[in-house]
């Protein structure tokens, strides 16, 4: 089983989407649970969570009171019931064969974390496109190739994370003293480890 971990707040524009790209996943190895760590929206997120955790038993809604990613992510975690783990954030819609794709890449490469390319949503309006378009320049990111979308191999970092749970249980859960970049600090433990 692969079990999907999305840090939420106020998301109640995008959550549904997220979740339809995570239900409709093809070519999977074994199950899927997604499990929305929600830090106590204030607008309907909970209400559309619960609403397709009623249809589909693979949705869960997990409380996260303390608000923040990090511990949005160690919850989740905790309460995951699968061998595979993989981050989604809430604004993230992911390809029909992600999941299948990260559960293949971790198994033929042996690595400890992978991931796909971060590519930023144009949006509609000028101000979206634009800020879009400069997330993906050599210039605004200088040589971090997880905005690289022509990129495979070995990388300091990559977008959201797919891993085994041991990994978890050799180095720890992600660092919940940090409200940011949890997700670079626990790479680096990675990176450490060798």
């Amino acid at each position: 089983m692969a079990s999907v971990v999305i840090p939420a707040r106020n998301e109640a524009s995008h959550i549904g989407k997220c979740i339809e790209s995570l239900l409709a996943q093809r070519d999977l190895p074994g199950s899927i649970e997604i499990l929305v760590s929600d830090g106590m929206s204030a607008d309907d997120t909970r209400a559309i969570v619960e609403e397709y955790a009623r249809k589909d038993p693979r949705v869960r809604l997990v409380d996260n009171p303390r608000r923040i990613v990090s511990t949005a992510l160690n919850e989740s975690i905790r309460l995951a019931q699968g061998e595979i783990i993989l981050r989604v954030d809430a604004h993230t819609v992911v390809e029909d064969d992600y999941v299948a794709a990260c559960i293949d890449v971790l198994r033929r490469s042996g690595a400890d974390n992978v991931g796909g390319p971060w590519r930023a949503a144009p949006g509609d309006s000028f101000w979206s496109r634009s800020i879009a378009a400069t997330f993906q320049h050599p210039f605004a990111v200088g040589g971090a190739r997880s905005h690289r979308l022509d990129y495979e191999g070995p990388a300091d970092s990559v977008y959201l994370g797919c891993w085994r749970r041991r990994v978890f249980d050799e180095v720890g859960l992600f660092d919940e003293e940090l409200v940011r970049n949890q997700d670079d600090e626990f790479n680096l433990r990675l990176i450490r480890r060798g």
